[in-house]
């Protein structure tokens, strides 16, 4: 892997915790040359995800109502519908590698709604996502390998989360 290439770092903020969770937010850090350079942050309609088929768990949305007043009503700023949200993620995202804070789920999250919402219908089997699988790493996995831990705790907020992502990224990278 070119580490000098863009390389983006996705976090969601969801209404559950399955493949096919709903999203309601969508924060993006790209790197380049080992410096962050563009970042991402768009909320999504929730029930523009219940209409695409997208999964909102009870216990979820129960525990969102337990978390900081802050990072909830943060969610409530200008939400779109999730194919404008998907629409303005893939052309912040242009091309490179993908990166999630776990295997199974930012990235996964993303394709289950692109195939569900209809994003990608039109699209030829080869370019159904604007990444290739190849093209998909798990942040969680190196920096469990390499015992690394976030510099800061989770504060629910989809862009906060993918910037410190990215410096740690960027600090193993550098490495």
């Amino acid at each position: 892997m070119d580490i000098y290439s863009r390389q983006v770092v996705l976090d969601l903020e969801t209404l559950s915790t399955r493949s096919n969770a709903a999203i309601v937010s969508i924060g993006a850090v790209a790197i380049e040359n080992l410096e962050i350079v563009d970042e991402f942050y768009i909320n999504v309609d929730a029930k523009t995800c219940k209409e695409a088929g997208l999964h909102i768990d009870p216990l979820t949305v129960e525990w969102w109502a337990q978390q900081d007043k802050e990072a909830r009503q943060a969610l409530t700023v200008d939400p779109v519908p999730l194919d404008e949200a998907l629409d303005k993620f893939v052309t912040f995202f242009k091309e490179g590698k993908i990166w999630g804070l776990g295997a199974n789920f930012d990235v996964v999250i993303m394709e289950t709604a692109m195939t569900l919402s209809g994003w990608n219908a039109n699209r030829d089997a080869r370019d159904k996502f604007p990444w290739k699988f190849w093209d998909i790493f798990c942040l969680r996995t190196l920096m469990n390998v390499l015992d690394k831990r976030l510099p800061k705790a989770n504060n629910h907020n989809a862009l906060d989360d993918a910037k410190a992502e990215a410096e740690i990224l960027i600090e193993i990278l550098k490495t």
